[in-house]
């Protein structure tokens, strides 16, 4: 019900606080699909390395729900207002290649490599100054934390009313019936 969906928000908007406000960078490695939530939490790190099989989608829209956990925040800064307002309109998962080109992963690599690859770039970020590391995430996410606290509220916000309404629990039993949902805005 909306008590358990509001306690799971709010554990996500704790998890995401803590992602960009630590002092040393996070590194996500995305080695299949990152929907919802799960690509939300991808773009809380501060460098996202993705096997050639991963695929991104904020497919909250395709069953009546609103973003969370930051993505509303997180994703225009890294695609622009346009693309990330047709990625949460539409819900469409986008390959790891198309998720490089927009700017959401920084790397994309053999899917049997993923673990190298994602283990060597963790090397060259923990090989950054830490006076340097921290300011950098200091001046990218930290001086913005208001704002990150701002956007997770929102959310949650309209999470919750989009969760208590009549299209999410049509949206809802479509997914579940395999079938196109028929949203009548209430």
């Amino acid at each position: 019900g909306a008590a358990e969906l509001e306690s799971l928000l709010r554990a996500g908007a704790e998890i995401v606080l803590a992602l960009t406000g630590m002092p040393k960078p996070v590194l996500a490695a995305v080695n299949g699909p990152a929907a919802g939530a799960g690509m939300n939490l991808a773009l809380a790190c501060d460098v996202r390395v993705a096997s050639d099989q991963a695929t991104f989608g904020q497919n909250f829209a395709r069953v009546g729900l609103f973003p969370d956990f930051g993505g509303t925040w997180l994703l225009p800064r890294l695609v622009g207002p346009a693309k990330a307002a047709e990625l949460f309109l539409t819900g469409e998962m986008i390959g790891a290649v198309e998720a490089e080109r927009l700017g959401v992963v920084n790397r994309v690599v053999p899917h049997d490599r993923l673990a190298e690859e994602a283990a060597a770039m963790v090397a060259r970020l923990a090989a950054a100054p830490p006076i340097v590391a921290r300011a950098v995430k200091q001046t990218l996410s930290g001086a913005h934390r208001a704002e990150i606290e701002r956007a997770l509220k929102a959310e949650n916000e309209q999470q919750i009313k989009c969760f208590q309404s009549e299209d999410c629990r049509e949206g809802i039993a479509a997914f579940f019936e395999k079938r196109r949902p028929r949203f009548r805005g209430r």
